[in-house]
């Protein structure tokens, strides 16, 4: 029994010392505090997590009364560009998270509520190709929600991230470029090779490299890139319709929040590369609920998508063209 017991203990040694340094090394930064997420980051960060224990370590100093919900395309709307078209009073906060859904963004604003923060203005962004997908907690380490805000099972949380930090793939390529500092192609989509820059007051996010190479040599960024800007079809592309009861009824409630603290809000519908129209019943459905004059669709073929150099690849829009969009809905 002795001998079964020892030999179970020499074959399972790898993985308790595999487990040991994931508490130690920290890869995703879940249990060390951290002053800046910015510094030496090389894997991708959980944004919600990261949204989530910044808005909780900083709301009693800075007292966030103003708040900008969606995904990672929430890095076009600065939080200084903003306040132009906000109060004095108004103090900042980014709440969003990678790939959000309508779930993040109902159990966010019903957080805030909660908590008796105040929502004097929110900046609510969707998108024709995240925001519906998904009506419960996200799966993976990268969508996965901050149990601290959401409510979600803590367990799930945990088990998540060290079943993706013992995956292979990851286990090769971190500790690859842990030892050598040199990336590979081989560690594409596992390490994050961008250099990014998060503000410890707002959440603010900036994609430095890419922003710094298009406004330094813009003909020759994208024509490197011209095999990710794809050639988009002359036809008119209409989504289908995304919004059915369980989301219609997250909207409802959020719509009943902002009634409740007299929210000046401001819904906007992503301009996308794709050029994918938001469904019209669906955007009847948010006018009614929100209110036409608080509505803004930039979804579809417009003046935003049909300019190449609006955008960082085919996901991201970059912050001229979010200024421009404030510009024109707090007009």
């Amino acid at each position: 029994m002795k001998k079964f017991a020892f030999k179970i203990l020499l074959l399972s040694f790898p993985l308790i010392v595999l487990v040991g340094l994931f508490f130690l090394l920290d890869p995703f930064r879940l249990f060390h505090t951290y002053s800046n997420y910015s510094d030496n980051m090389f894997v991708e960060p959980n944004r919600d997590f990261v949204s989530g224990k910044m808005f909780l370590k900083n709301v009693e100093k800075y007292h966030y009364n103003s708040f900008i919900f969606g995904s990672s395309r929430t890095m076009a709307y600065k939080t200084d560009s903003w306040r132009k078209h906000l109060p004095n009073s108004a103090s900042p906060f980014v709440f969003d998270a990678s790939g959000e859904s309508i779930f993040g963004i109902y159990t966010k604003i019903k957080f805030l509520d909660q908590m008796d923060a105040k929502l004097d203005n929110c900046l609510v962004i969707l998108c024709t190709d995240c925001t519906f997908r998904q009506y419960d907690d996200h799966k993976g380490h990268i969508g996965i929600k901050y149990p601290g805000v959401a409510g979600t099972s803590w367990i799930n949380f945990y088990v998540t991230f060290i079943k993706d930090y013992l995956d292979f793939n990851f286990l090769e390529n971190y500790y690859q470029y842990l030892f050598t500092r040199i990336f590979t192609p081989s560690m594409k989509g596992y390490l994050e090779t961008r250099k990014m820059k998060y503000d410890g007051v707002t959440n603010d996010v900036w994609i430095l490299d890419q922003e710094k190479e298009i406004q330094e040599t813009p003909v020759a960024y994208y024509h490197k890139r011209k095999s990710i800007f794809y050639s988009r079809s002359s036809e008119i592309t209409i989504a289908k319709q995304q919004i059915p009861n369980t989301p219609l009824n997250m909207l409802r409630e959020i719509s009943d929040i902002f009634k409740k603290h007299h929210t000046n809000y401001r819904i906007v519908i992503s301009p996308l590369y794709a050029q994918v129209r938001f469904n019209p019943k669906d955007l009847e459905l948010l006018q009614n609920l929100f209110g036409k004059e608080f509505v803004f669709d930039f979804s579809g073929k417009n003046y935003f998508t049909e300019k190449v150099e609006n955008y960082y690849e085919d996901s991201h829009y970059r912050p001229i063209v979010g200024d421009s969009i404030m510009n024109i809905i707090y007009k």
